[in-house]
């Protein structure tokens, strides 16, 4: 038997042994060195395993996923639905920061196991990448046994989506280890059951999600091409909050919904080009975060006085972001917010993919 690594560095499928290996380019991040994806590969006769709806590719033991994180340019919530949830209006963006969600075919049959080592409380079965193995598995019928390990760089609880762009990469991590894979129809219905906005986490870059979040497509303008890599400043304060709280309190009066016809509107407008993006940015969810923790709205305040940028929450907090108009310091701007609050708060500095 011959063991091989196959780096994956470059566009071009590689030949390991007559078994074509697709390869990806990732690059720099402001979370991590630059990475370093491989496949951990073991060759021998026979490379193929036959299941009930596909093949397995023996030959891929490890593969290693990168885990963006999003923004919400834009979110309406609009109303609350018959099934309990709401219904939004969104723009999404995803950015350079990510975590690295690690997979391992394992020779133990229907092994499953969780592990993150900066965050205990993502250990286990029921984080949902764990989850997302389970799901795929059952809609694969393939039970091969899989060791998880998430390099976590995504705040948690910040409104960044990292638990469910966790679960989507997992998705897509597995997909690797089988000739062919789950088509995309499938991996978008799939990973609507793990969370309303997994699905996003299968678009690039910019994306339009509607109903619960789960229905998305991705959007690009000549505003979209300008944004990509522009940089982001991230700022969360040390506690998180909780959206199951956030929307309730949403509820609890019909006025506080949006008018679902004026925010495509004013998403068409954007995408258009008449409303500049710093002006586009709005978010229905701040309001009640602001009603509720009094410490948001006066950093807001001083930030945007001071450095002329245009800060918004994302999701339902508690991490927020401007975009940089290249003239602020980013280490100016982190001393303001931990001025107010307190070196235990997260402020990075990202971009759009």
């Amino acid at each position: 038997m011959v063991v091989a690594l196959a780096r994956l560095s470059t566009s071009k499928a590689r030949m390991i042994s007559g078994l074509e290996f697709d390869t990806t380019n990732i690059m720099r991040s402001s979370g991590f060195e630059p990475i370093q994806f491989f496949r951990i590969a073991q060759m021998s006769k026979g490379c193929y395993l036959k299941s009930k709806k596909m093949k397995t590719l023996d030959a891929v033991r490890k593969v290693c996923m990168p885990s963006w994180a999003k923004l919400n340019l834009f979110l309406a919530v609009t109303g609350k639905r018959q099934d309990g949830f709401h219904e939004i209006v969104s723009v999404m963006a995803k950015i350079e920061l990510h975590d690295l969600v690690s997979l391992e075919r394992t020779d133990n049959e229907g092994e499953l196991s969780c592990f993150c080592p900066v965050a205990e409380n993502l250990n286990g079965e029921q984080n949902l990448a764990a989850k997302a193995v389970r799901v795929w598995r059952k809609q694969t019928s393939l039970d091969f046994g899989i060791r998880i390990e998430i390099s976590k760089r995504i705040p948690q609880e910040a409104g960044l989506g990292g638990g469910s762009s966790n679960a989507v990469a997992a998705l897509l991590g597995l997909n690797r280890f089988v000739v062919g894979g789950l088509d995309d129809e499938t991996l978008i219905r799939i990973s609507a059951e793990l969370g309303s906005d997994c699905p996003s986490f299968l678009k690039e870059s910019f994306s339009l999600a509607l109903g619960r979040g789960e229905v998305v497509q991705t959007i690009e303008s000549s505003v979209t091409q300008r944004l990509k890599h522009r940089e982001i400043f991230l700022f969360k304060p040390p506690i998180g909050l909780s959206t199951r709280e956030i929307y309730e309190s949403l509820a609890q009066n019909e006025g506080n919904y949006d008018s679902k016809k004026e925010a495509k509107l004013r998403i068409d407008s954007w995408l258009k080009g008449e409303v500049p993006t710093e002006a586009f940015l709005s978010n229905t969810l701040e309001n009640q975060v602001f009603l509720k923790h009094s410490y948001f709205a006066p950093l807001f305040d001083r930030i945007a006085g001071e450095f002329g940028v245009v800060p918004i929450m994302t999701g339902s907090g508690s991490c927020c972001f401007c975009l940089d108009n290249g003239q602020v310091s980013f280490e100016d701007f982190k001393s303001r917010i931990w001025d107010a609050w307190g070196e235990d708060s997260i402020v990075i500095k990202s971009r759009f993919r």
